[in-house]
């Protein structure tokens, strides 16, 4: 199996790299950690693997409905990923979720998003 290009989803589980490299998962994220626990050890669920890592979960179901998981919206690279995410794969997507590690709640994405409509969003979410 050839790589993916860089932020291109497929259907299912996969973990996005701030640089863009999609890995897919077979199966579910937490078994994917389990058998990798070289990665970051000691973690056991996809949070702590997101939070120690900086690695985005993303879940592609059908019609397009896409659940992501970020460490963080006030880092660069992890916004910009997000961000890229969303433009590369607009044409599949049909609603997004977005659930920050330490926050109350989802963020839910709308078709169409301006980065700056996007990162005004972000920007009132990630406050305290």
């Amino acid at each position: 199996m050839s790589p993916l290009a860089p932020f291109v989803l497929v259907h299912g589980a996969s973990w996005v790299l701030p640089d863009g490299r999609v890995i897919k998962v077979p199966g579910f994220h937490m078994n994917w950690i389990a058998s990798h626990p070289s990665i970051a050890p000691g973690t056991t669920n996809t949070a702590e693997f997101v939070a120690k890592t900086g690695w985005i979960s993303a879940v592609l179901h059908e019609g397009g409905y896409l659940e992501l998981i970020t460490r963080s919206v006030l880092d660069k690279r992890q916004r910009d990923c997000v961000w890229n995410l969303l433009q590369i794969n607009a044409s599949i997507l049909g609603k997004v979720v977005l659930m920050l590690l330490g926050k109350e709640g989802i963020l839910s994405l709308e078709a169409g998003l301006t980065r700056e409509r996007f990162d005004a969003l972000l920007d009132a979410t990630a406050r305290p």
